[in-house]
């Protein structure tokens, strides 16, 4: 302290310093707080992202990654309760390869699974960046700071809008109006399933199709350039961590349309070791019927995805080495999530693994 300045000036500057400092600490609180109320909070969007902060570390033995048609057709409650896989859906609506890839950086700060399942579905996008609402719905759960400014980078064209997404008010002050009572609440209620939730997001719908006719063959599409770069990045970090992945198709009444697509992702995917099983493959009969286990065009509704992940669980047991965990009083959230789970849908069963379409 200066020898001139009398004690009563340093208590006073120290005073004023000090409600600065506290002011500032408000303020920080309260500006994040709103950044909070006004983040839209979709489960198909930073709900899966948020959430898996919650969960122990390195309890997940199977972290799905990917886009929509996973989070609706991989029943994580269904691969639980049958065979006592802990897994948990890391996605959001029309995931691109850049945001799984920054999503699966993030995971692996906490989890290390057994075996990371990719979606294959984002070989088919076209667009070289993201649009708006996905941005914000796929990268607003993402907390640090290194991975959530590398996932937004990736989702626009220059910089400067980038900076607008990272700073979060110019693009959020506009949802003051569609506001609601739950935005103020935290943790995120997971469209009120709680935080034991994992992540699968039911399609009530049916919507009936004809199951798909076409010659099945070998014919490549090139990817998206920004799809396959990421989707590259995304199997060397699978290969540098030393986690086996997995590439997963989900089944899709339009798949004629989208085959060659696939089929690209499968090659490229060879050349780092990593292989798949295409659920559209029509030489595998577990069941899946066309008119009645389908949302839409896409998504398998809830009678789909336990059909689905019946078949997923046999053959993920089959090939890789995962522990059945229930009774493990360290899962206790998996039991609930399904105890949960299996009380609100009781009426729904699989059309049966051993059933082929006709």
């Amino acid at each position: 302290m200066n020898q001139n300045m009398s004690p009563g000036r340093g208590r006073l500057l120290l005073a004023f310093w000090l409600r600065t400092a506290i002011f500032l600490v408000l303020l920080a609180a309260a500006m994040f707080y709103t950044l909070h109320v006004l983040s839209p909070k979709y489960d198909y969007g930073m709900c899966s992202m948020d959430n898996l902060y919650r969960q122990p570390d390195n309890s997940v033995d199977v972290l799905v990654v990917g886009t929509s048609v996973a989070y609706a057709g991989v029943n994580t409650n269904v691969l639980y309760e049958e065979y006592g896989i802990a897994s948990y859906n890391l996605c959001s609506a029309e995931q691109p390869f850049w945001i799984s890839y920054y999503a699966l950086r993030e995971a692996l700060k906490t989890q290390t699974p057994r075996l990371i399942l990719l979606d294959t579905k984002p070989a088919l996008y076209d667009r070289d960046y993201t649009s708006s609402g996905r941005i914000i719905m796929s990268t607003y759960g993402i907390r640090s700071l290194e991975n959530r400014i590398g996932a937004i980078r990736a989702c626009v064209e220059s910089d400067a809008e980038a900076l607008e997404y990272l700073l979060m008010f110019p693009v959020l002050h506009s949802k003051y109006d569609s506001v609601t009572a739950e935005d103020f609440i935290y943790p995120l209620t997971n469209g009120g399933r709680g935080q034991d939730w994992k992540g699968y997001i039911e399609e009530d719908a049916v919507e009936f199709h004809r199951k798909p006719s076409f010659t099945w063959n070998s014919v490549r599409q090139n990817l998206n350039a920004r799809e396959e770069e990421y989707a590259r990045k995304i199997f060397a970090l699978a290969q540098e961590e030393n986690i086996p992945m997995m590439l997963i198709t989900l089944p899709n009444p339009d798949y004629a349309s989208e085959h060659m697509y696939v089929n690209a992702l499968y090659s490229i995917a060879a050349e780092y070791g990593i292989t798949g099983i295409n659920y559209n493959d029509p030489s595998l009969h577990y069941g899946l019927r066309y008119s009645t286990d389908f949302a839409d065009w896409q998504h398998l509704n809830v009678k789909g995805s336990m059909t689905l992940s019946r078949q997923l669980g046999a053959d993920l047991m089959a090939l890789f080495d995962l522990p059945d965990r229930r009774g493990d009083v360290a899962y206790e959230s998996y039991q609930r999530c399904a105890d949960k789970w299996y009380a609100i849908y009781p009426g729904f069963e699989s059309s049966g693994i051993k059933e082929v379409e006709p």
